[in-house]
């Protein structure tokens, strides 16, 4: 299809849109599934780890809503152009995006590493 087939046909060209959003949530959806591999193995989430997240959800759901795209146009975009990610990832990512889930960056072992300094008397 042409561009000028497209701008000529107003619902190919909302096709092609919604497409588009697609490698937005299939990376939306990588990262929240790593995100989600790491706590469950209680492996240590960095706050970039969360930031990225929290960043790209709020980048997809700006995508989703600037095209107008309805969940039913996700999925079928998805099943049309299904190398971009695992099966079910539009989906997914779009319920990533819309019902973004709230990460806590893994607390920093301040076990023996940190001194109570109060009673230590400092030279000047």
């Amino acid at each position: 299809m042409s561009s000028t087939d497209t701008e000529q046909d107003p619902q190919a060209a909302h096709t092609e849109e919604v497409a588009a959003l697609l490698p937005a949530l299939a990376q939306l959806d990588a990262t929240a599934s790593a995100l989600e591999q790491k706590t469950a193995d209680g492996e240590k989430v960095t706050a970039a780890d969360v930031s990225a997240y929290e960043r790209q959800a709020a980048h997809a759901r700006h995508l989703v809503h600037a095209a107008g795209a309805t969940g039913q146009e996700v999925t079928d975009a998805e099943k049309e152009h299904r190398g971009d990610g695992d099966k079910g990832f539009a989906a997914r990512g779009l319920d990533h995006a819309t019902h973004t889930r709230s990460y806590e960056p893994t607390p920093a072992d301040t076990g023996s590493t940190n001194r109570n300094r109060d009673d230590e008397e400092i030279d000047l």
